[in-house]
């Protein structure tokens, strides 16, 4: 595919009438003699839309999309798209001629591309710090440029229209269950800067009611039923593993951490003879694992136990000098998939499943749920966002040793 001027200016046909496609229903015909013709398709008919250079791509793309919308909407034949298509040098042109009001007009000057403003907005959200962790870091970005930066990236903002955007992402609100809910929500945001800058006057994103959802239920990810808990304790203890993996294990269990906080975990946010783990703030730039997705500082009181469990591993001999809790022969800590395939040896599960494993537990023991999402370290809502922002560590510690003592209550060892 040819996206941009550059590509199509270097683009170099082997035969006469090759076509390449520079998006959707928009292509370039090009010949032998170095001539190149954008030519867009509509219900298997092409339609000429002028030479390129003297059409430039973005010109083409959005006359393009015009044209798809008035003809979809029965507001245009085909044989009136064609005698507009060669003469409008826009789509708001070409929308006039077709409605026989076009009066000749300047366009104005200065309005960014939706990508310009896209990945200005991008910017300003990592310099905020809006988010953590590096897959939320990389979604915004990678989520743009594989489903709209080839519809929406070169039209002006101003020339976005509502129904632009309700054909670009219902198909993939249909599709891809989470993704389209998601790039709504950043194009929403985009086009509320664009109004605020004066850009437009009205957000034409429609909203998320107005799109038809798939009704494919999510595939969570697996988990163990709580009365299995102990069974899985004691499974841990005789399985092939190293004395490490095993901490490790029971220390994701215990704890409802994600595999990546267990594995990179250090001794020096552990203090033993407290029996607290303090997992610092996420630093600017940090790129090595072990925080908390919220980047938050998170400090828990572990039972006791799991601290004895790892006053034993401090003490062997190949840990002790280590900044890794579990710390492998090799010197590195143990890897999270280490830890996912060794679940999935016992059951279907993975790490992350535990996490609702425990919140299962802490539902069936009527424990407040305030509480059990400060264990976890899930984000808040609604009014527990706003005003409740105790950290409940002494209610947590208490949850914490309960959970241990159920965890451990058939163990014979």
């Amino acid at each position: 595919m040819l996206n941009s001027d550059i590509s199509v200016r270097k683009w170099k046909p082997t035969k006469d009438h090759q076509r390449e496609r520079c998006g959707t229903n928009l292509y370039v015909r090009g010949f032998i003699s170095g001539r190149k013709q954008f030519q867009m398709r509509i219900n298997d008919v092409w339609i000429d839309l002028g030479n390129y250079p003297d059409r430039a791509l973005a010109e083409a793309r959005e006359i393009t999309l015009t044209a798809k919308r008035l003809f979809k909407s029965r507001l245009a034949s085909m044989e009136q798209i064609k005698r507009a298509a060669v003469i409008a040098e826009s789509g708001v042109e070409f929308e006039q001629r077709i409605n026989g009001a076009h009066v000749s007009i300047k366009e104005p000057s200065g309005i960014p591309t939706f990508d310009e403003l896209y990945r200005s907005w991008y910017q300003l959200q990592l310099k905020s710090g809006r988010w953590t962790h590096p897959a939320s870091i990389a979604k915004p970005m990678r989520v743009y440029e594989r489903h709209a930066a080839q519809s929406l990236g070169n039209l002006r903002i101003d020339k976005i229209t509502r129904s632009d955007l309700k054909n670009l992402l219902q198909p993939i609100y249909l599709e891809l269950k989470d993704t389209g809910p998601d790039l709504r929500g950043y194009i929403n945001e985009v086009l509320e800067e664009a109004v605020d800058q004066e850009l437009i006057q009205f957000n034409p994103c429609p909203p998320n009611n107005r799109f038809t959802k798939s009704q494919v239920k999510t595939k969570h990810a697996a988990s163990l039923h709580y009365a299995r808990l102990p069974e899985l304790w004691d499974w841990i203890e005789d399985a092939p593993f190293g004395f490490t993996v095993k901490v490790a294990m029971r220390t994701a269990i215990i704890t409802a951490h994600r595999a990546s906080v267990v594995a990179f975990a250090r001794w020096e946010h552990i203090d033993l003879e407290r029996g607290t783990w303090t997992i610092p703030e996420k630093p600017d730039g940090a790129r090595h694992q072990g925080y908390m997705k919220s980047g938050r500082e998170f400090t828990q009181v572990l039972p006791s136990g799991l601290v004895d469990q790892l006053r034993l591993l401090q003490n062997s001999n190949h840990v002790g000098t280590s900044e890794f809790v579990f710390r492998m022969p090799s010197g590195k800590p143990v890897h999270p998939e280490t830890l996912r395939r060794n679940f999935k040896k016992f059951a279907p599960i993975t790490t992350h499943g535990l996490r609702n494993t425990f919140k299962t537990w802490a539902l069936h023991e009527q424990v407040d749920q305030f509480v059990v999402d400060r264990y976890v370290d899930h984000a808040l809502q609604g009014l527990d966002r706003a005003y409740r922002r105790d950290d409940m560590l002494a209610e947590r510690t208490k949850l914490g040793q309960r959970y241990f003592e159920y965890v451990t209550s058939g163990s014979l060892r």
